[in-house]
């Protein structure tokens, strides 16, 4: 009979590569790993890896073993799921991940609410762009990702993952001190001899607003490129350049900023996502209703 923590392991080697990083998220040592993996292959009577470089691959055999591993495995989360609905209290870990935004200006109000509600219920948390969190919760390294997508240039096609859609974010266009922007909004082409304040061009957003200003017909000039919305607040705070904001980059942060939409609006929705097997457990229900509450009164707040 095949081992199923054995199918486990095999699972993570196809996943990582290595043995060695098998071995770390598994939390054993890789000589344990790969004396497992030899009972595996004398009990499958065929050889399930082979060299490749300095990493391993899969035989058929093995790619058809990780399959079943794959289906054991959400087989075992819904078993859990519908164990843990039996019970009167919602205990054990949940493993939260969000990109910086949401970790800044959700997730303190969510992880205390959600803390409050179930004390005996214990919360890991991790700040981690939205491409992170995604092979995160696909590595089941976490349980919920609060991700961003913007448009079709961000959107998020991963297998195997729900999204929920938990609320909509405005992007607003900042004013330094001193300028008052129209409150209809304004279009983009109306401001294309002005300096910019701008996310690094890694960033999904810096893609996104990079196509509307190719769309409003202008190449913008960027005098900064700061990751940080604190940063890029207070250099448009300073007079040098305006910038193109998430609302949540300017919730429950003191701000002396005037900001408007842009004509045509331009906006990203907010997800958490979910393995679906693991969507009914009681403590990921827990987490998708608290950010239902956090949505709820969530308002964007124009015209500062």
């Amino acid at each position: 009979m095949l081992g199923i923590w054995r199918l486990q392991l095999l699972r993570e080697v196809a996943r990582r590569g290595t043995i060695k990083a098998a071995a770390a998220a598994m939390n054993v040592t890789p000589s344990a790993v790969s004396q497992q993996l030899k009972l595996l292959e004398q009990e499958a009577g065929v050889p399930l890896l082979e060299p490749h470089g300095r990493l391993v691959r899969l035989t058929d055999a093995g790619q058809m073993l990780v399959r079943h591993a794959d289906t054991i495995t959400a087989a075992m989360a819904a078993a859990e799921s519908e164990l843990a609905a039996t019970r009167d209290a919602i205990t054990g870990t949940l493993r939260v991940a969000a990109f910086p935004t949401a970790a800044r200006a959700m997730m303190p109000r969510v992880l205390a609410g959600l803390g409050a509600r179930h004390p005996d219920l214990r919360l890991t948390f991790r700040d981690l762009e939205t491409s992170e969190s995604l092979l995160a919760l696909q590595m089941g390294e976490i349980d919920v990702a609060v991700v961003d997508e913007y448009d079709e240039i961000s959107r998020i096609r991963a297998q195997g993952i729900e999204k929920i859609a938990i609320l909509r974010d405005p992007l607003y266009v900042a004013f330094p001190p001193g300028r008052t922007p129209p409150r209809a909004g304004v279009d983009l082409a109306a401001l294309s001899s002005e300096p910019w304040i701008m996310d690094t061009e890694a960033s999904t957003i810096f893609q996104v607003v990079a196509r509307a200003f190719e769309r409003a017909g202008f190449e913008p000039h960027i005098r900064s490129q700061c990751k940080d919305y604190g940063v890029i607040v207070a250099l448009v705070g300073a007079g040098l350049g305006m910038a193109i904001l998430p609302a949540l980059a300017l919730h429950d942060r003191p701000i002396d900023l005037r900001v408007t939409r842009t004509r045509p609006p331009l906006e990203r929705t907010v997800y958490a996502a979910v393995r679906p097997e693991r969507r009914a457990h009681p403590a990921v229900a827990a987490m998708l209703a608290e950010l239902e509450v956090f949505a709820a009164t969530y308002e964007p707040a124009p015209g500062r």
